[in-house]
């Protein structure tokens, strides 16, 4: 089937005389002697002598920012038609950091990526190929390639750095003090900036149990390391499941949850817990996926089993490829604790909206905002002199990443976020500001 989707992209959308003239009448300007020479690189292309079409192109001397499109096109191209997709990449790669909104160009990246088994980095391109104008058969294609990859997947892994100055990283208030029980001041800790390390490891294995079982075996471990230990804090989830597979990149997925959370005090929370999982693609440009959780929750270091509970937890995700350059992206999430104690118990409602634009150059820019809000069900013994907590949050996030500085597969990114939060308890506001210097494979 993948072979079948080869030739489709291959020969219907890539190498017949009409698709690469019209490749070569876009980029190159005619009637000028620099034309001639791509024009003949084109030709050559079309005659499927490779090598000397490669020659033509290198041996161009690039005039124009659309000549050096094409010069790294043709070169691509031909290596990708002599069966060379590690060579053909740098060139495919420079091809879409120059003409972002080019379809062609992202699909052929594509397919170097999927054959040098890059499936993440493939799927992303494939993905937002989906959004430019496709013919029903190349759209099949795609679909073919996108299908190849989740039945080869069995395992995956996640790794993550990055250095996060903050400005407040322990979300202190900024009040000197609160009154226990009304008239008992107490001193709260003051606003101080810090600067710590995110890190985050995981892998996830996918054993083939039937022609479209998997099962599912997840492992996850992140947290954030700072000059002052006492603020550093770690967590850990396993999940153990089955997911099945279906068209249009269906998957659904069940099993049950362990987690766990640490700090430098000791272990601060372990659960456990069930999920369901559904995701799906709706047309060529929409992902949708869905997950609920019920886990029962313990925090060993709460006197009086306080906080333990059920959390209940159900969350709507939609991914939407706009254009080849453009990418959206929501979603809402609900939440109940149910704890021992009524003050402790809480519903959570959470919505979130963002986007991305690959700009022509390699520079990709995003924006995204996040609000929620966070109601108890009865005030804290403590704080009488309070109603029941309620909680708004608010934070913005602005990224740049840029895809022609990356080594090994990642690139660079940086975010620049703020983050606000207002509740009827003074001690319980905060404000915010955070930059975060990673890495992403998502280019």
């Amino acid at each position: 089937m993948v072979a079948n989707a080869a030739v489709v992209l291959s020969s219907k959308m890539y190498f017949s005389d009409k698709a690469l003239a019209l490749v070569v009448a876009f980029w190159c300007a005619a009637g000028s002697l620099q034309a001639q020479t791509l024009e003949q690189a084109g030709r050559l292309m079309v005659a499927e002598d490779f090598g000397a079409a490669r020659v033509a192109a290198q041996n161009a001397t690039i005039e124009t920012a659309e000549d050096e499109v094409e010069q790294a096109w043709i070169i691509g191209l031909s290596h990708m038609r002599e069966s060379a997709p590690r060579t053909a990449l740098p060139h495919l790669e420079r091809t879409v950091t120059l003409a972002p909104q080019v379809t062609r160009f992202r699909l052929e990246l594509a397919r170097a990526l999927y054959l040098t088994e890059q499936d993440e980095r493939a799927r992303y391109h494939f993905d937002s190929a989906l959004a430019g104008q496709l013919s029903l058969g190349e759209i099949a294609a795609i679909q073919e390639y996108m299908t190849a990859m989740d039945r080869r997947k069995t395992w995956q892994g996640h790794a993550s750095f990055a250095i996060v100055p903050q400005t407040n990283p322990t979300r202190a208030s900024g009040e000197s003090h609160v009154m226990v029980g009304g008239f008992i001041p107490l001193p709260l800790a003051p606003v101080k900036s810090g600067v710590g390390v995110d890190l985050g490891l995981g892998a996830t294995w996918l054993p083939r149990l039937g022609q479209d079982l998997r099962g599912r075996v997840h492992v996850m471990a992140n947290g954030q390391v700072f000059e002052e230990s006492r603020l550093n804090s770690w967590r850990v989830r396993n999940e153990l499941g089955v997911v099945v597979l279906g068209d249009h990149g269906r998957q659904i997925g069940a099993g049950i949850t362990l987690q766990a959370a640490f700090t430098d005090a000791g272990r601060v929370l372990e659960g456990v817990g069930v999920y369901a999982s559904f995701q799906r693609r709706f047309g060529a440009r929409t992902h949708v996926s869905l997950r609920a959780n019920v886990d029962r929750l313990r925090y060993p270091q709460v006197a009086n089993d306080a906080m333990d509970g059920w959390r209940t937890a159900l969350s709507v995700n939609t991914i939407h490829i706009l254009t080849p350059q453009i990418r959206l992206d929501g979603g809402v999430t609900l939440s109940k604790m149910n704890a021992t104690m009524d003050f402790n118990t809480r519903s959570d409602i959470g919505v979130n909206f963002g986007g991305q634009y690959a700009h022509t150059g390699g520079i990709t820019t995003g924006l995204s905002v996040a609000a929620s809000q966070t109601q108890y069900a009865a005030s804290n013994p403590l704080l009488p002199q309070f109603a029941p907590a309620r909680d708004t949050n608010v934070s913005l996030i602005a990224s740049l990443m840029h895809r022609e500085l990356a080594v090994q597969g990642f690139a660079p990114v940086l975010h620049l976020g703020m983050e606000r939060q207002d509740s009827n308890i003074p001690s319980r506001s905060f404000s915010n500001l955070r930059a975060s210097l990673g890495a992403t494979r998502e280019f």
